[in-house]
């Protein structure tokens, strides 16, 4: 038999890469999609903060492509103007604070930020943000979902749900998938973005640090189709944001730009101006590989970056295999 209308429509929980993955490519199939994310705009944990001046890639910093179909997607976005190759001098800053440039694969970023990648492929379709989902239940018509200021949503056919696992984990509390994904840990990360008045007195663009409370840290401007402007954006390591993470923002960022200076041995300036973002569900750790954890009789599924590996080309990935098994559900029907 056919689906119905109702079987057809796809909720899915998550604007970051993971969701609008599997939006995309469901809206490719002919599938009605819907997609709730409670920020403000599309990108997830591919983040780009614009506020007034300010432009920073918060979150994820570039992404690499090793899978044959995400080196597709990669090509494509390029033809369409959506990512750019960064070719940033690279350091890595070591325990004894040895720089050398390391190797590595092309790396590409959003343009004008990070945000775009999921940005792109919700192009078009059906995307309500500034939703958080309180609730979600099945009962015999499909999935319904409710929200803290806005009337119900649904049936739903399936229900696609792409937040990190401990949100996950607590939506679908209820759920066999929700237990799952409660098993799954993630780690924190301090972003500090701060700006100077002058460039500072550095020969590199980008740092790993292996050292110290940081572990990244990067000038926006280096990045194809950003503003020009002295930008830094520094992310703390797993044991300073765990350490402080109830901290206040104000002290987290005197105590990161303390240690960036200190890491790439700069005499301190003052900044501009300086902002924190914590990334309460930065990182799985460990993440699973998995592609996605899937309840057919329940037409649910749960993906995201922490199903497949932790990086950009996961998510991406984990999104695919999210559509692929909703086609399957209506495979099973036909």
């Amino acid at each position: 038999m056919s689906m119905s209308a109702a079987e057809m429509h796809v909720a899915v929980l998550g604007a970051g890469v993971a969701g609008a993955s599997a939006a995309h490519a469901l809206a490719e199939h002919g599938f009605k999609v819907s997609v709730y994310d409670k920020g403000r705009i599309p990108g997830g944990r591919a983040a780009t903060r614009t506020r007034a001046s300010d432009h920073y890639d918060h979150g994820a910093q570039y992404f690499t492509a090793r899978d044959p179909a995400f080196v597709q997607q990669v090509q494509s976005w390029v033809d369409c103007g959506v990512v750019a190759l960064w070719q940033p001098r690279l350091l890595a800053i070591g325990a004894q604070s040895e720089r050398s440039t390391p190797g590595g694969e092309a790396r590409w970023v959003g343009l004008p930020g990070m945000n775009c990648l999921a940005s792109s492929l919700l192009e078009g379709l059906d995307v309500r943000c500034g939703l958080r989902v309180e609730r979600a239940q099945r009962d015999e018509s499909g999935w319904w979902l409710e929200f803290a200021d806005a009337a119900p949503a649904g049936p739903f056919g399936a229900l696609l749900c792409t937040l990190p696992a401990p949100q996950a984990a607590d939506l679908l509390a209820d759920e066999p998938l929700g237990l799952l994904a409660g098993e799954v840990e993630f780690a924190p990360c301090w972003a500090l973005m701060t700006e100077f008045a002058r460039p500072l007195p550095v020969d590199f663009d980008a740092a790993f640090v292996n050292r110290g409370p940081l572990s990244w840290v990067a000038r926006d401007a280096s990045k194809p189709g950003r503003p020009a402007g002295e930008r830094w954006l520094i992310h703390a390591g797993t044991p300073f944001s765990r350490a402080h993470l109830e901290a206040d923002g104000k002290h987290v960022a005197g105590l990161l730009l303390d240690a960036f200076f200190a890491a790439i041995a700069c005499p301190a300036q003052v900044p501009v101006k300086s902002a924190t973002h914590r990334w309460r569900y930065a990182l799985a750790d460990p993440p699973l590989h998995v592609g996605a954890l899937v309840d057919a009789r329940r037409r649910l599924a749960l993906g995201g970056d922490w199903c497949q590996g932790s990086r950009i080309e996961g998510a991406w990935l984990s999104g695919q295999a999210l559509a692929r098994q909703v086609r399957e559900w209506r495979g099973s029907l036909a």
